[in-house]
């Protein structure tokens, strides 16, 4: 079992290294930042399991490390521990109000920390696992072949894959990806899956030909894109549609997957979006009477505030005005906003605006 990985941001470095030396004791991999800028660039880098975190830092304090970390999909869900020499009830109050999972205040017993960091790493365990059944429960019902992979290793894949191949998911693990295709489809696809792995490329798609467990060879439209980073290599997820399901079937498939989503009330965050509208929508050539996947994407992944904003903003409305027609905080309004940029992939809220209008989201 891999050890599970912890970050500290505190800016006390005596006191950061004492916590790094108990936790390394315990069997937990340990990095420490040493500001508040520094723990959120690590928390993206390092993609802990958990992060204890000090309140009374300068310039970036604590409250602000969780609420820009709060904000992000890639880290809202990662339990968060504040450590404080800060024992008033208001505070700790407004800490738990903010969502953080606990409050330690110094002086504490190690075996106190110790505790709280198990029990919070045992209910995020639990939480994942359930994701990942849902996940898996998603991926089988799609016809096409699914599977995560980091250029060679194949680690997990769907039914339909190893339908597709007429092996079994042990017998998938022991070979590599290249050694399902000929040396000839594997020289298509090699350059552009290292370059995907190295981020130097966000997704691609690329015919190739696939023999079969009938003992048929068949030509299948592959989509890899990046999924996640571990400690230095990219898992990728691939997709094997049959070359003639492109065009409209693509779509209606598509649109079952968003109607599954939504009826079992499963969030798709924007990273998952996107591959979703690189999956389907890289092979369909859209006509005025189909409805775009980006489109379907967007609708899916807005909640329902998120579009009022996006409405507001396309008028040319100031943070201020929309806050003040919604009836929430100018704040809110920023966090909606910030929320949208990440889902879309835009830079700023402009971006946003030109991605709505291209993909009818809005009228205006």
């Amino acid at each position: 079992m891999n050890a599970k990985k912890i970050l500290i941001i505190e800016d006390d470095l005596a006191l950061g290294k004492t916590l790094r030396n108990v936790l390394k004791i315990n069997d937990y991999e340990v990095d420490l930042a040493e500001s508040g800028a520094e723990g959120i660039q690590k928390a993206y880098e390092y993609c802990p399991d958990l992060i204890l975190c000090d309140i009374n830092m300068k310039p970036i304090d604590g409250y602000q490390v969780y609420n820009i970390l709060k904000d992000s999909a890639l880290t809202s869900r990662i339990p968060f521990i504040f450590i404080t020499g800060r024992s008033q009830l208001n505070d700790i109050r407004f800490g738990l109000e903010l969502g953080v999972d606990d409050y330690i205040v110094k002086p504490f017993d190690n075996q106190d920390l110790l505790k709280s960091i198990k029990v919070r790493l045992e209910k995020y365990e639990k939480l994942v696992n359930i994701g990942k059944n849902d996940y898996k429960a998603l991926l089988n019902l799609s016809p096409n072949g699914v599977f995560v992979f980091d250029g060679e290793t194949i680690y997990e894949t769907n039914q339909a894959f190893l339908n597709l191949l007429g092996l079994s998911e042990a017998e998938v693990k022991k070979i590599s990806f290249n050694q399902l295709i000929s040396d000839k489809e594997y020289q298509k696809v090699e350059n552009k899956i290292m370059k995907c792995a190295n981020g130097l490329l966000g997704n691609f798609r690329e015919e190739i030909e696939l023999k079969t467990a009938s003992g048929t060879k068949e030509k299948f439209v592959l989509h890899v894109s990046p999924s996640q980073k571990y400690n230095g290599f990219t898992l990728l997820i691939g997709l094997l549609a049959p070359k003639e399901q492109e065009g409209e079937s693509a779509q209606l498939e598509y649109k079952k997957l968003v109607n599954i989503l939504e009826e079992e009330k499963i969030y798709i965050s924007g990273n998952l979006a996107n591959k979703l509208h690189q999956a389907f929508d890289a092979s369909v050539s859209h006509s005025p009477h189909q409805q775009s996947t980006s489109t379907m994407v967007a609708k899916s992944v807005f909640s329902k505030r998120e579009q009022e904003v996006l409405n507001l903003s396309c008028k040319g409305l100031p943070i201020k005005i929309i806050a003040d027609q919604l009836s929430i905080s100018d704040r809110t309004v920023e966090k909606h906003r910030a929320s949208l940029m990440e889902k879309t992939g835009a830079k700023n809220i402009v971006e946003v605006i030109i991605y709505a209008l291209k993909n009818d989201l809005v009228e205006i």
